[in-house]
């Protein structure tokens, strides 16, 4: 593998948003064919239990699916650690290592299709629902806490966390949220509902994202936001389609994120600042006023459960100080005495 080799950016992104898009549709339409999967599942069970799974676990769809997952996992692990030799690059270039680690994403994703369409299951037939779920809430905590210095955390006012928490968490990130992305994409079998094909084309954008570190578009604070954000819309999504009626604990919880933390990355202008947060304020009175009816139950959103949209905020921030101040203990313990 040469490391020294350089690749246009702008073409290895192009390749990676194509290849995602791609595999979105081509997900949706293999997902046509999974009926007689799905006529088997069992009916929801409540918030821990996974709908999209088989009722007994198979042999071979256990096989295939910690197989793939366990040589996916293994293999990004490879690369990442390879591409920590890989000088940081110049700007609009990416090395061979970034290409590699496209190719193997692209490469597994292709098999995990396939791994569904003839066994369906996916991981969630042996973990627990929360552990993919709170992968990814760590993911955005590390991305609050490394963008501090950069942004600020609350309202573009940056917050003193201890240093080395700081450090020593920023130097395995790249391991934890390539853990996060992949085991959360082996958990869920490819299927074609809205909140399925939302969710895959998620983590594709996020396995790019974890794919071209050490080039300045990982850094493109733009791009960051985007991937920070999104998680709003699939959080809404999944919550409209189970009909649950938490469709804006979700959308507001996290775009509450947005206007405290991740606007003051990408806007300046104050008048704009204060159109978005006069906007999400209005929304926010509209709809816990009762603007909008959940077409599943017939309900009404109201001022009852307007609570819930500081529920997300409150866990994200929380674990920001509670993740730094925990590294930070850990890095004292094993420092050396002098």
């Amino acid at each position: 593998m040469d490391v020294q080799k350089r690749y246009r950016l702008k073409n290895v992104v192009g390749y990676a948003v194509l290849v995602s898009i791609g595999f979105t549709v081509l997900s949706y339409l293999l997902s046509l064919t999974l009926e007689p999967f799905r006529a088997t599942l069992l009916p929801d069970r409540g918030a821990d239990w996974y709908v999209w799974k088989l009722p007994h676990a198979e042999v071979w769809a256990g096989i295939t699916m910690w197989v793939g997952y366990a040589a996916h996992q293994a293999l990004v692990w490879w690369l990442i650690s390879r591409l920590k030799k890989q000088p940081v690059l110049p700007a609009g270039t990416a090395g061979s290592v970034n290409v590699w680690l496209l190719v193997v994403n692209t490469v597994f994703i292709a098999l995990h299709q396939l791994q569904t369409v003839f066994f369906y299951d996916a991981l969630a037939q042996y973990v627990p629902v929360m552990s993919s779920q709170g992968s990814i809430i760590v993911m955005l905590v590390l991305i609050l806490m490394m963008l501090n210095r950069r942004r600020g955390l609350f309202f573009g006012r940056k917050v003193r966390l201890p240093e080395r928490g700081v450090a020593a968490l920023s130097n395995i990130h790249g391991y934890f949220i390539a853990w996060a992305v992949i085991y959360t994409f082996w958990f869920h079998p490819m299927e074609g509902t809205l909140g399925h094909v939302i969710g895959f084309f998620y983590l594709f954008m996020l396995m790019t994202q974890l794919s071209l570190a050490k080039t300045s578009w990982h850094t493109n604070i733009k791009w960051i936001t985007f991937l920070e954000v999104f998680v709003a819309l699939h959080g809404a999504v999944v919550a409209i389609v189970a009909g649950n009626g938490m469709w804006p604990m979700f959308f507001f919880g996290f775009m509450m994120m947005f206007i405290v933390t991740q606007l003051y990355g990408v806007i300046r202008n104050r008048l704009a600042i204060a159109g978005i947060l006069a906007s999400y304020a209005m929304l926010v009175l509209l709809t816990y006023g009762g603007l909008f009816q959940d077409t599943l139950t017939g309900t009404y959103v109201t001022f009852a459960w307007i609570h819930q949209i500081i529920w997300i905020p409150v866990i994200l921030y929380g674990l920001v100080f509670v993740l730094a101040w925990a590294a930070q203990g850990i890095t004292a313990i094993g420092k050396p005495k002098r």
